[in-house]
């Protein structure tokens, strides 16, 4: 299986070979994999319950999660719904999460554990 250069960032995984070299990155990936179902309930929660706010708040949180790990491709998604949260754009922000985040986070998961089995 090929790498998505659109799910995840290969300059960022290699830096992170590159400074995580005693420890390994799986530990990193593992954390990360870990936390995703987590990342996505607050996302939803917000959206169920109406709340830009906390739209904004789960978004940018969880963008910061997928910069670290190089997961291009979450990062951008989170980006819009940061916007809607600010804009409480809701209906729209509950597609993606319904929908993009989902399909996304199905992507992530198998690229980053091919990345782990690369070690």
């Amino acid at each position: 299986m090929q790498l998505d250069h659109q799910v995840l960032s290969l300059s960022v995984l290699n830096h992170l070979r590159t400074e995580l070299k005693e420890r390994g990155i799986e530990w990193l990936i593992n954390l990360f994999l870990r936390e995703l179902p987590n990342y996505i309930n607050e996302l939803n929660s917000a959206v169920t319950n109406n709340e830009g706010e906390k739209l904004y708040q789960a978004a940018h949180k969880f963008k910061g999660a997928c910069s670290n790990v190089g997961a291009v491709g979450m990062v951008e998604l989170c980006k819009q719904l940061e916007q809607l949260g600010q804009t409480n754009n809701l209906v729209q922000a509950t597609q993606i999460v319904q929908q993009e985040v989902v399909q996304e986070s199905f992507r992530l998961q198998q690229a980053l554990e091919q990345e782990r089995l690369r070690g």
